[in-house]
């Protein structure tokens, strides 16, 4: 089920999940996931899942439309204090391509961005789909449960960093080449905010503080 409150909506299709946004900027976000949701997709085959499909994790969220040649940053302050294998709180973002479904696969373009648990510590991540999942983390330091996370898009890439906290140095965590090539010249229709779940939990919270979108100016981009 999608519900929608004046700029933002809530994607939630187990009806067992809530949220709450403060009414001003700089905003933030309170998930609090219900039982084993997820955005995961595994191709035919793949081990040790095969043709995996799970749109289920809660999104709170703004649509946008922008054009596909337009340049933006999605930020904000991640937090995650659960300690449950793959409890995960991130920023999120989809490319919904026209006429189809969230449950489309092959249409599909959606990245996560945050903290997640694995193996008894804190990771923070990327899952970048489009239309296959594909994972990469980098270790926090013990006891860390927050992380600050960029994520910009530069035409058709996307790039994300982290800063951990305590820290001013901004570092790359992930450069997608290609991520959201343009399907045509029209405006294209984003989803644009935070997504916390828990596949192997029953319940899962997560914030996000600091959650803010920004235009880029073009001149700004750098090179790589």
């Amino acid at each position: 089920m999608t519900t929608t409150s004046s700029e933002w909506s809530f994607h939630d299709p187990s009806s067992t999940s809530s949220y709450t946004i403060t009414p001003t900027a700089p905003y933030t976000i309170r998930i609090t996931s219900g039982a084993r949701t997820d955005w995961w997709t595994t191709a035919p085959l793949s081990s040790p899942e095969s043709s995996a499909h799970r749109t289920s994790g809660p999104v709170v969220y703004r649509t946008l439309h922008l054009a596909p040649s337009a340049d933006w940053k999605l930020s904000g302050t991640v937090q995650q204090s659960g300690t449950e294998r793959f409890q995960q709180s991130t920023l999120f973002i989809r490319r919904c391509a026209s006429g189809k479904h969230v449950g489309d696969v092959e249409a599909q373009a959606w990245l996560k961005a945050g903290i997640e648990n694995e193996g008894g510590r804190k990771y923070v991540g990327v899952v970048a789909s489009a239309p296959y999942s594909d994972w990469n983390v980098s270790p926090l330091p013990a006891a860390s449960a927050s992380v600050r996370i960029e994520i910009e898009k530069r035409g058709p890439d996307v790039h994300v960093y982290y800063t951990l906290a305590a820290s001013t140095e901004r570092l790359l965590l992930r450069e997608k080449k290609g991520f959201a090539v343009p399907l045509s010249d029209a405006d294209e229709q984003w989803w644009l905010g935070a997504m916390v779940c828990g596949p192997l939990s029953e319940r899962t919270q997560g914030v996000v503080d600091d959650w803010t979108f920004e235009r880029l100016p073009a001149d700004d981009a750098g090179s790589h």
